[in-house]
């Protein structure tokens, strides 16, 4: 979930009442991956081979935008074969089952959020929106890839939001067969992550470490197109051009690092 307690102005919120006001039209963020999500929470539509991907699904009340979404850019959300959440917040899956549904696709979880989310202090009903529940059915490992034809879907766990933050590293063919890697980091909202949150809920506080060091870790890793789960957690919105379908304003070799530096910072800053 996004910072929600102190709301900065650049924050669209959802309301489960009025879902229609986070609409955003459809674009392209790299090659074969498509944002799909709403003013107020990502959704990553990835183009394979082998049929669809869609990382997170939103909340359930915004589900049919998500579908929308999908249509306008020509896809059919049939074609969907797998669901890769992220984390177990109800506005990253709060569609799943839904989706599920519909599309007989395989979701995907890490195994320390399914357990998580199970447990009585993990109840995020508070918050208005609708939790249904779901059935995960496989388990990330960060030693074996997804791979879907041609496209090839890397994880990495990255523990602090969740437990079970999932984080994405996806190899995609531009248009001249050169390869890009586009990243997305599972969750980095300070509002499950500070000291009086994880006392609340009976997380260690280890979790705040553990979240420092892997953002310190992943520095390392050449990433050319990043894009956050949240759209008020990067400058994405703003680097969206005229023809929705150009991906090249994305692409920055230098902001995955930098943006790992940032949220690191607003993570000391709640210790």
């Amino acid at each position: 979930m996004a910072e929600i307690k102190k709301t900065p102005k650049n924050i669209v919120m959802a309301s489960k009442d009025t879902p229609w006001e986070v609409d955003i039209e459809p674009f392209r963020v790299a090659p074969h991956i498509y944002y799909v999500g709403n003013l107020f929470v990502g959704s990553f539509l990835i183009e394979t081979s082998e049929g669809l991907a869609l990382i997170d699904s939103t909340m359930f009340e915004t589900t049919y935008l998500l579908l929308e979404a999908i249509r306008k850019l020509g896809f059919d959300p049939k074609d969907i074969k797998k669901f890769l959440l992220s984390h177990a917040h109800m506005d990253h899956d709060g569609g799943a089952r839904c989706l599920k549904e519909l599309t007989g696709a395989k979701i995907y979880l890490a195994k320390e959020d399914d357990e998580w989310r199970k447990k009585p202090e993990a109840d995020m009903s508070g918050e208005g929106f609708k939790i249904i529940d779901y059935t995960v059915d496989e388990y990330y490992s960060d030693d074996t890839p997804i791979v879907m034809g041609d496209v090839v879907i890397r994880t990495r766990l990255t523990a602090g939001h969740t437990p079970g933050c999932t984080s994405f590293f996806v190899e995609v063919k531009d248009e001249d067969g050169k390869t890009l890697t586009w990243a997305m980091h599972g969750g980095v909202g300070t509002n499950t992550i500070n000291t009086e949150y994880l006392n609340k809920v009976h997380l260690p506080l280890s979790l705040q470490q553990t979240f420092l060091k892997d953002c310190e870790d992943m520095k390392s890793i050449h990433v050319d197109i990043c894009t956050p789960s949240h759209p008020s957690h990067s400058d994405m919105l703003k680097r969206v051009p005229a023809d929705r379908r150009d991906y090249r304003p994305f692409i920055d070799t230098e902001k995955w690092a930098a943006f790992l530096d940032e949220r690191a910072e607003f993570v000391r800053q709640v210790m």
